[in-house]
């Protein structure tokens, strides 16, 4: 593992370099570094956009989910990903689309004769 002080150069380094909302990719495949703009008095900051990816390496969906750099607001997310009442309603979410799901004819396959 990296020393804290030099990954903490990085990012500051990244803040200066980086313009509003421009991200940039990590080594962790699905976590990205994302620079917020300031707005009020909340001044410009990292945060991270988490966007897991398929087997192929390709991100499931267009846009992740931010979550600031703040240990309490991560936890909370990490507790209810891991809740088993979310896990049951996320697979019982999945068998009704699976069954709603209307079936496509087969299409005749194209022998392309040489």
């Amino acid at each position: 593992m990296e020393d804290n002080s030099n990954i903490k150069e990085k990012l500051k380094s990244l803040l200066v370099q980086l313009q509003d909302w421009e991200k940039t990719s990590t080594n962790v495949p699905g976590v990205k570094i994302i620079k917020i703009p300031a707005k009020n008095e909340i001044p410009e900051r990292l945060g991270i956009e988490i966007n897991p990816v398929d087997n192929s390496g390709r991100l499931i969906k267009k846009t992740g989910h931010i979550v600031l750099t703040n240990e309490e607001l991560f936890t909370k997310y990490a507790e209810l990903f891991d809740h088993p009442k979310v896990l049951e309603l996320m697979q019982e979410i999945e068998l009704l689309r699976n069954e709603m799901q209307v079936p496509t004819p087969d299409k005749p396959s194209i022998i392309f004769e040489i």
